[in-house]
């Protein structure tokens, strides 16, 4: 297992290998020691988790470079805890490393929710309650850019969009001053806003240019296949199915798939919306380069009555550090918005 990427930097953080293998079997042992070469020689922290926690097993472990060894059967928090401190700087201060922790307590959801969809099984609902649960703390951190930091390092895009889509509005949420509770529903609605691409063919969601027209239909369809989902698993709050269902309706009607306008898109969906569309601009994709943060926010201005203006407006409050005015650093508004995958 494969937590993110550093880039080429001599000190591996962010990067962190866990391993689970029987170490009784020496063929094993063989397979790890070739496998694991590289990733020690480049300093990655390692997580042995031992079936077997006799002292052979673990000096056998300790000989493959096992930063850390657990025992197989550790619990998922004490697991996720110490990967949250291996993955944090040692300059890094308490507040700092709990902020990591945070972050990788959501991603490891993410990717129990996911897999879960991917399988066509039922949506393990504590995996939903820990993501949002992470996120609402680390918004309460008040740290945007640590989180993006750590988004940044993931290589599969579609986490990466999902992460980068609720961290964003677990931030928009905390400075809008929502209560908690409704604070918890939309970072659900984030967490689960594209869970129908799940469904859609690997090849149009990883085309390394812009789709086709008959593949930005199929892509289209997300939104109502995750809708689907949850309503036949059920237990989701209604705001939470509107929002996966019509996080691409705009307010001039222009949107999809139902061209809903005006009053008939709730604050919730707005805020989803605003968070997705910012979050396809500052992604890098293969078909384009990522835009500067104010060059994405100056988008959300000029898209005009697509969007909430008001909303928008405290957006830039929080991802340009309430200083609105520095729009014009930026350069020129942009009118289009990212095409493709982002759809």
């Amino acid at each position: 297992m494969s937590l993110g990427g550093n880039g080429g930097a001599p000190y591996a953080a962010g990067r962190l290998l866990v391993v689970d293998l029987d170490l009784s079997e020496r063929l094993n042992i063989e397979a790890a020691r070739a496998a694991l070469a590289p990733h020690r020689q480049a300093g990655l922290h390692c997580i042995f988790l031992l079936r077997d926690m006799s002292s052979r097993c673990q000096i056998q472990a300790n000989a493959l470079g096992a930063t850390e060894i657990l025992p197989a059967d550790v619990s998922t928090a004490v697991l996720l805890d110490r990967v949250g401190l291996l993955l944090a700087p040692p300059s890094q201060s308490e507040d700092a490393a709990a902020f990591g922790r945070r972050f990788v307590a959501a991603s490891a959801a993410l990717s129990d929710l996911m897999g879960a969809a991917e399988a066509g099984a039922g949506l393990p609902l504590q995996a939903i309650e820990d993501s949002v649960t992470a996120l609402n703390r680390a918004a309460d951190g008040g740290d945007l850019n640590a989180w993006l930091d750590m988004v940044w390092r993931h290589d599969d895009a579609t986490y990466q969009h999902c992460l980068l889509v609720s961290g964003l509005a677990a931030a928009f949420a905390q400075r809008l001053g929502f209560r908690e509770a409704d604070r918890r529903l939309i970072a659900e609605a984030a967490v689960l806003h594209d869970i129908g691409k799940v469904q859609i063919p690997l090849e149009i969601l990883r085309k390394p240019e812009s789709l086709s027209p008959a593949e930005r239909e199929v892509m289209r369809r997300h939104p109502g296949i995750g809708h689907d989902m949850l309503v036949a698993q059920g237990g989701f709050a209604p705001i939470v199915l509107t929002a996966v269902l019509s996080h691409h309706e705009y307010l001039d009607g222009s949107g999809y798939p139902h061209g809903l306008s005006g009053d008939g898109i709730p604050d919730v969906v707005r805020i989803i919306t605003i968070c997705d569309v910012y979050a396809a601009l500052i992604e890098r994709r293969s078909y384009k380069p990522p835009m500067p943060p104010g060059d994405a926010y100056a988008a959300l201005v000029a898209m005009g009555g697509k969007l909430d203006r008001d909303l928008v407006r405290v957006f830039g409050e929080v991802v340009l550090d309430s200083e609105i005015m520095r729009l014009g650093q930026y350069g020129r508004p942009i009118l289009k918005r990212a095409a493709g995958h982002a759809a």
